[in-house]
């Protein structure tokens, strides 16, 4: 049975690939199982400083997976919160790990795909990358894919992704903020990997630290946020006494 997720370290990145081409890496319970375990063993590897997202084949995720879905009846309540829960739980992963994370992203990223991309710390895109967010096109409300991308870009700029279902190529992407850097389409994986490689080579400790602090404090009003750095710095330097 071909595994849904591949894994691969190379030196102190971990690469995690989405594996699932043929049907656009769109994102399953299985998929989605995976890559949180996937994400789960990175974290706890004190070796990995960085982790490489990708998809596999012509997208990085076109999704959700609806394809069981046509004609389907509507799932009981519970078996609804489950599903969502599940998802939740790959966006709380991505949006709390103390690891940096990088997508590499190439085809269509779309809906959760979409999510899952601008939920990493960085994101290189191919030329041929397509963002958007068609939740209300097919019938479903846009809401657990809403809260990252408010985040991310504000209000005014989520709301016309969320809303009028407009893909966007990766030029508009990379004006909106959701993404890095947008590089030739055959150079995509080597300028993640390089970008990896490069955070990879600093104190792996200092890395992790400012990670974590970055993540906190865009939560935080900046005269708490400034405390807190203090704080984190000062623990730092007595572990290091």
């Amino acid at each position: 049975m071909t595994e849904v997720v591949l894994t691969e370290t190379v030196g102190a990145v971990r690469r995690i690939t989405m594996n699932r081409p043929q049907k656009l890496n769109a994102m399953n319970a299985e998929l989605v199982d995976a890559l949180v375990a996937a994400l789960d063993d990175a974290e706890r590897d004190d070796a990995v400083a960085v982790i490489v997202m990708a998809g596999a084949g012509r997208a990085f995720s076109a999704g959700a997976d609806i394809s069981k879905r046509q004609g389907a009846e509507r799932p009981p309540p519970r078996e609804v919160i489950r599903n969502g829960n599940r998802t939740l739980g790959l966006y709380r992963r991505l949006l709390e790990s103390d690891t940096p994370l990088i997508a590499e992203v190439q085809g269509y990223a779309l809906g959760g795909g979409c999510n899952l991309c601008v939920s990493c710390d960085l994101v290189v895109a191919a030329e041929n990358a397509i963002f958007g967010y068609p939740e209300l096109k097919v019938g479903l409300a846009a809401t657990a894919v809403a809260p990252p991308i408010v985040h991310q870009i504000g209000y005014k700029a989520a709301f016309e992704l969320l809303t009028l279902c407009e893909n966007v190529p990766a030029e508009r992407a990379l004006a909106l903020g959701m993404i890095n850097r947008v590089v030739p389409d055959d150079r995509l994986t080597r300028s993640a990997m390089e970008m990896a490689e490069r955070l990879a080579g600093f104190d792996h400790d200092a890395l992790w630290m400012t990670k974590q602090t970055i993540r906190r404090a865009a939560s935080l009003p900046v005269g708490v946020a400034l405390e807190m750095a203090r704080d984190l710095g000062l623990g730092m330097k007595i572990f290091e006494d």
